[in-house]
């Protein structure tokens, strides 16, 4: 399986634990609130990754919004997974 194909395959995994690392964040939340929270809680760098695809110009007004984006641009807008 190659890295990419772990992208596609680990999206699910990753919003949930997404969403219960956010659970907690106050709302309305930018991309920089999110990250700050995700670093705050010592989440895996596999969720900093990808929160980082999110739109650092639009507000948030929930987890599902943020892992709906996520979902929605996995493939389009991530950066380049660690490592490569």
């Amino acid at each position: 399986m190659s890295i990419d194909d772990a992208i596609r395959t680990d999206i699910d995994t990753d919003l949930a634990q997404l969403r219960a690392a956010l659970a907690r964040q106050p709302w309305p939340a930018n991309q920089d609130d999110i990250l700050a929270q995700l670093v705050a809680r010592h989440e895996r760098a596999r969720l900093l990754w990808r929160a980082a695809a999110l739109d650092h110009s639009r507000t948030y007004g929930s987890a599902d919004e943020v892992c709906d984006e996520i979902a929605r641009f996995a493939d389009s807008r991530m950066p380049p997974p660690p490592g490569r």
